[in-house]
């Protein structure tokens, strides 16, 4: 497989009833980005109808406050690879269902591999899951992960630090901006 082959299934994935349906606002999308960046961004699910417009993980809400991150760092959202753990945006902005996650590991093991990316920063629980799950390590940050060293790097997810003050936002923003700006040095 490659990714071409793996965008196409992706857009034509019927593994979970009641996604990736135009009719129910359930679409999908691959991941984007720098196929050779260093660093990959890891979601939870894709977000709504911003982000199923776009095919671009986290454009709107949370991805404004990801789009300063990046400006901070002095990069385009598209020199990272950001991408999710469930490829589908589910119904109602509910969490992922574990057969959902499950449905998407082997797309997700695939961008991994052929990305593989030195630092991956997992925004929320779902991308928690996923690295602990993969690493067998409860939130450490240096890892082994198919043989090779990865920096993984747990933080809340965008759209919960949207609703803190803006001290605290602006301290997210410039963590993360610090530990993209590190990677890619």
């Amino acid at each position: 497989m490659n990714w071409e082959i793996q965008e196409k299934k992706i857009k034509s994935c019927n593994l979970c009833p009641g996604l990736n349906s135009a009719a129910l606002g359930t679409e999908n999308a691959p991941g984007y980005g720098d196929k050779n960046s260093e660093v990959m961004i890891l979601g939870q699910s894709l977000c709504g109808k911003p982000c199923i417009d776009a095919q671009i993980p986290f454009t709107g809400g949370s991805g404004k406050l990801l789009d300063d991150v990046f400006e901070l760092a002095g990069i385009e959202k598209k020199d990272v690879f950001t991408t999710n753990v469930v490829k589908c945006h589910p119904p109602g902005n509910r969490p992922s269902e574990t057969h959902e996650i499950e449905n998407c590991r082997s797309y997700l093991n695939n961008e991994l591999r052929w990305v593989s990316p030195k630092v991956i920063i997992c925004l929320g629980k779902d991308a928690w899951g996923f690295a602990n799950k993969a690493v067998n390590a409860e939130c450490v940050e240096s890892v082994q992960l198919s043989g090779q060293a990865i920096t993984v790097h747990f933080l809340y997810h965008p759209s919960y630090i949207r609703r803190k003050p803006k001290k605290e936002r602006d301290g997210y923003v410039a963590k993360i901006a610090k530990i993209i700006s590190s990677a890619i040095a």
